[in-house]
């Protein structure tokens, strides 16, 4: 490893884990919440979505993705983290539902920019195969809510809490966004071309890869904002929330050291059909101890979540790297990210039911992608001279 990768990868690493840190904090505090702003559980809980559609739905992962093609990858990353942590701290002093969906969108814009801005920057700053290394960084989604679990016990009241996870994430993760140097080999395009540049079948791998996003969001968002109200009401120990967190990374690494020996779509639909059989189980099973046994595949049928951050970048040119890997996630984040906690606490008697549908349909989008960019592979490369990650 260079200077540079060693400068820039675990500052990557870490504030990609603090974005996650930020998105899942309210995950913790939903009874709380529920409580103290005199509305539902469900009503809560839409905050989710509403995280994941103001990263996409106003295009904030996008603008500052192209941004960061033509002004720099380092200037965009360090105000998304501004965006998110403030915003967080902002959380504590909120008196109605409306301002915390209204924090939630914002912190939405911030979290999705810096993880469509940290893959690009993962694969220049590495140049060659990073599905392990990005499947443990997509994976330390689970490590910042693990975090998320650490600060609650700690500081249990809501505002005490939410003020704390702002401030710590602030003063984490801005000056490692600081520090971080610019491969001197990454031309900056003044043209910043972004979406335009998705011609010929990089439409259709493009296509593949949104549907492929949106299932693994839909499939690994209610891991971690749903299952911890779920083992409240269902009396489960809270441990289990820490044990299942931990499996849920091991179960990204997997995936990713299986993506870089195989070829990263069929990784993707066996880990999808593991989803379908886990789920379908999950609308079966009824006493708790069977939840948790189910459980288990659940979380590691979410893994080929954690490559595809980097097999998107991987798959385009670098003048619209970092654009069109955010428009994917744009897809992901407000269809995949909209769906879970919505079906799961609103259309379904119970949150496990609605957790074993989201997820059943889940697998099914991915199966659908991951076909797809089969049949596009074999269709010929996207554009001359480039051969689109496998």
């Amino acid at each position: 490893m260079d200077r540079i990768a060693a400068r820039n990868v675990p500052s990557i690493l870490i504030t990609f884990m603090l974005s996650a840190f930020a998105a899942f904090s309210i995950s913790m505090v939903v009874n709380q919440l529920s409580q103290a702003l005199h509305t539902s559980v469900s009503g809560v809980l839409v905050s989710v979505p509403l995280d994941f559609i103001g990263g996409g739905a106003i295009g904030g992962g996008v603008v500052l993705g192209r941004q960061s093609d033509r002004l720099g990858r380092r200037p965009m990353l360090m105000l998304a983290v501004l965006i998110f942590s403030v915003s967080l701290v902002a959380a504590a002093f909120i008196s109605n539902i409306a301002e915390l969906y209204a924090l939630w969108f914002i912190i939405g814009i911030g979290v999705n920019s810096q993880n469509g801005i940290s893959y690009p920057l993962l694969v220049e700053t590495l140049r060659r195969s990073t599905g392990l290394l990005g499947s443990v960084m997509q994976g330390l989604y689970f490590i910042g809510f693990l975090l998320d679990t650490g600060f609650y016990f700690v500081f249990h009241y809501w505002r005490t809490y939410f003020l704390a996870s702002g401030i710590f994430a602030l003063v984490f993760s801005l000056p490692l966004a600081i520090i971080l140097v610019e491969p001197s080999r990454v031309r900056r395009f003044q043209g910043g071309r972004g979406g335009q540049g998705i011609t010929g079948k990089l439409r259709l791998y493009t296509v593949a890869l949104s549907l492929i996003t949106v299932g693994a969001f839909m499939l690994s968002v209610p891991l971690m904002s749903v299952v911890p109200t779920l083992f409240q009401q269902d009396g489960i120990p809270p441990y289990y929330t820490f044990v299942f967190a931990v499996l849920g990374f091991l179960g990204f690494a997997f995936a990713g050291f299986l993506a870089d020996r195989a070829q990263k779509w069929a990784v993707t639909l066996g880990f999808s059909i593991l989803g379908i059989a886990s789920a379908s189980l999950l609308l079966q099973v009824l006493r708790a101890h069977a939840i948790l046994a189910v459980l288990v595949p659940s979380y590691i049928s979410a893994g080929f979540f954690g490559f595809i951050g980097v097999w998107a970048s991987q798959t385009y040119p670098q003048e619209i790297r970092a654009a069109a890997t955010n428009i994917v996630f744009l897809v992901g984040r407000v269809l995949g990210g909209l769906a879970p906690p919505f079906l799961a606490s609103v259309l379904s008697v119970s949150l496990k039911d609605g957790m074993g549908t989201v997820m059943l349909l889940a697998a099914a989008v991915s199966v659908l992608g991951s076909l797809l960019y089969l049949s596009v592979m074999r269709m010929g490369d996207a554009t001359p001279g480039t051969a689109p990650a496998r």
